[in-house]
């Protein structure tokens, strides 16, 4: 996916976002849990939600995964995903608030969803063409040595003084499939 232009008109709408992941769920087309049917219909009342032609079995698109009974639209949900991926320094649920014009909450609860729903799977490898970056996260060192310690010794009073080094920092590792957007994050 190049770019936004792009994202909207394969995802612009509710019936996309709904046949998208109909495609991941069934790829060789609907097939019943229940008694293996390839026929169903979608509900007028609820769109997410396909019934078997067959045993009338009722069986969500959206369920198992971190859409599952969201009343928020799922072109909201793809645009923050979309949002998450494309930025390699993480989006905060404030911008996702004013990006999609939702309330905190739900901007969090997404983010949240979202986030956790692309770490490290071990039974999913990422494939293919991969781009990565690295940074380290963590503390400043010890918080019992004291300031004085680590500091130069001509250090004038009240600066600050500055530390080298990445103490007990954790390196932290992103990659991601190019063709992909969601950046799955892998610690070491």
């Amino acid at each position: 996916m190049a770019g936004l232009r792009e994202f909207v008109v394969q995802f612009g709408t509710e019936q996309q976002c709904i046949e998208h992941l109909a495609g991941l769920r069934w790829p060789g087309g609907f097939a019943c849990a229940g008694c293996g049917g390839r026929q169903a219909w979608r509900l007028k009342a609820r769109p997410r939600v396909y019934e078997c032609a067959t045993c009338h079995r009722q069986e969500s698109a959206t369920a198992g995964t971190v859409f599952h009974r969201t009343r928020t639209d799922l072109t909201k949900w793809f645009l923050a995903a979309y949002l998450m991926g494309r930025d390699k320094r993480g989006v905060s649920a404030k911008f996702l608030q004013r990006e999609l014009g939702v309330a905190y909450q739900t901007a969090w609860t997404m983010a949240h969803k979202l986030r956790h729903g692309l770490s490290e799977d071990p039974s999913r490898p990422l494939h293919g063409f991969l781009e990565a970056d690295e940074t380290f996260i963590g503390g400043r060192g010890d918080p019992d040595e004291p300031r004085a310690q680590h500091c130069q010794p001509r250090q004038e009073p009240g600066r600050r003084c500055r530390r080298k080094g990445a103490g007990a920092k954790e390196p932290e590792w992103k990659a991601r499939t190019r063709r992909q957007s969601p950046a799955w994050v892998l610690r070491r």
